[in-house]
């Protein structure tokens, strides 16, 4: 699944993933590929994108994401 996170004008990261957790206003959420559409309201919390190497981790105080189960696009504060 392609990632794409935008903070303020900056794109914090963008690439593929085996999968990504957000802290969305109802609960933690995990987005896999090929997830069923979703437009979230995100908390502040710690947003992690999880890779084949890795994973790396961000710190937002808010935002919203948006998926459509192939691209997964974060706009975060």
């Amino acid at each position: 699944m392609h990632v794409s996170v935008y903070s303020l004008g900056k794109t914090l990261y963008e690439g593929t993933v085996a999968s990504a957790t957000l802290p969305a206003e109802d609960g933690v959420i995990g987005i896999l590929p090929h997830h069923v559409p979703l437009m979230t309201a995100l908390k502040s919390g710690q947003m992690a994108v999880h890779t084949e190497t890795g994973e790396q981790t961000f710190s937002i105080a808010g935002g919203f994401a948006y998926t459509d189960g192939k691209y997964l696009v974060v706009l975060a504060d």
